[in-house]
C-alpha cells in the first residue's frame, strides 16, 4: 500500500536521520566554536530541508491532493515551514543559535509525528475540494512557522536582554538584539496569519454564505491574531519593555500551539470542520 511505504519511505527515514545530524551539528558547534562548523550546520539544514521538501511532494502525488488533511501530514509540513523560517532567519539576520533551537524544536515534533498512525491517504471532503484549500492552509502553516521561531527569538531575549556577545552566537563576529529579532518575524508571521484569516472568511463567504461561522478553531485563530496584534502595537508605541513583550509573543505561540493541536480536544471539537483526521 502506498500509505504503508510513504510511512516508513526511504525519504522520511533519510528526513529524520538528516535533521538528527543537524541537531547535533549545532550542539557540535556550541563548543568547537569555529566558523566553518556554523557553516556546516547551515549546510546540513538545507539538505534537511530539501530532502523535507521531496517527502511532501511525494506524498501530493500518491495522494493527488494537498498532504494537509491527516495529523501526521500537516506534522510534516510544519517541520518545512520551521526549516524554511529558519533558514531565511540565519541568512538574514546571522543568528546561528536559533538553527540549533529550531532544530531541537523539529527533533520533537518528528519524534511526535511517529505516535500518529494516520498515516493513510484520506480523501478530501467535498467542503474541502477547492482551489481556496491549498493558499489557506499554506498561510496559516507558514505564519505558525514563523511565530515558532519569533518564540525561540522571546526565549533568547529572556536569556540574553542585553544581546549575544559574539562568542556565544556559534562563530559568528557580531552583537545580536533579540527583541528586533523577534520582531522582524513576528511581523512576517502576523502577516500570513491575517492572511489566512482573511482567505479563511472568504472561502466560507463563498462556501457557505457566511463570513465567520464561530468555528471552535476559527474563534482560537482569532485569539491567537489579537495576541500577536497586541504585540506588535505595544512593540510599536513603546508602552511595554522588552522582557514583557517578549513574555506576550511566548503567550501568542502557546496560543498557537492551542489552536494548532489542543483545540482537537475540547468538548465542541466535533462541531468543527478544521479537525485532523485520525488525532
Amino acid at each position: 500500500m502506498i500509505e504503508s511505504f510513504y510511512y516508513s519511505s526511504l525519504l522520511f527515514k533519510v528526513s529524520a536521520l538528516a535533521y538528527l545530524l543537524v541537531l547535533m551539528a549545532y550542539l557540535a558547534a556550541v563548543f568547537v566554536k569555529k566558523r566553518w562548523m556554523g557553516k556546516a550546520s547551515l549546510a546540513l539544514f538545507g539538505a534537511a530541508f530539501l530532502i523535507c521538501s521531496a517527502l511532501i511532494a511525494s506524498r501530493w502525488i500518491a495522494a493527488g491532493r494537498p498532504p494537509f488533511k491527516s495529523l501526521y501530514e500537516s506534522l510534516v509540513f510544519a517541520v518545512w515551514t520551521i526549516s524554511l523560517v529558519s533558514l531565511v532567519a540565519e541568512w538574514r539576520f546571522r543568528v546561528k543559535l536559533v538553527g540549533l533551537l529550531s532544530s531541537l524544536g523539529i527533533a520533537g515534533i518528528l519524534l511526535f509525528s511517529l505516535s500518529k498512525r494516520d498515516v493513510e491517504i484520506i480523501a478530501l471532503p467535498p467542503a474541502l475540494q477547492t482551489w481556496m484549500f491549498i493558499p489557506h492552509v499554506i498561510s496559516y502553516f507558514v505564519a505558525y512557522g514563523a511565530l515558532f521561531v519569533a518564540g525561540l527569538g522571546a526565549v533568547l531575549h529572556l536569556f540574553f536582554p542585553g544581546g549575544m556577545a559574539s562568542h556565544h552566537t556559534l562563530g559568528e563576529q557580531e552583537k545580536i538584539d533579540f527583541s528586533v529579532f523577534t520582531y522582524q518575524i513576528a511581523k512576517l508571521g502576523f502577516l500570513f496569519l491575517t492572511a489566512g484569516l482573511l482567505l479563511g472568511a472568504w472561502w466560507g463567504q463563498n462556501a457557505w454564505s457566511n463570513y465567520w461561522a464561530w468555528d471552535p478553531k476559527e474563534n482560537w485563530a482569532l485569539v491567537t491574531w489579537l495576541v500577536f496584534a497586541a504585540y506588535l502595537h505595544l512593540r510599536n508605541i513603546g508602552s511595554m519593555d522588552g522582557r514583557k513583550l517578549a513574555w506576550v509573543v511566548i503567550a501568542g505561540v502557546l496560543a498557537v500551539v492551542f489552536t494548532y493541536l489542543g483545540m482537537d480536544y475540547l468538548p465542541t471539537a466535533g462541531d468543527s470542520l478544521h479537525t485532523y483526521s485520525g488525532n
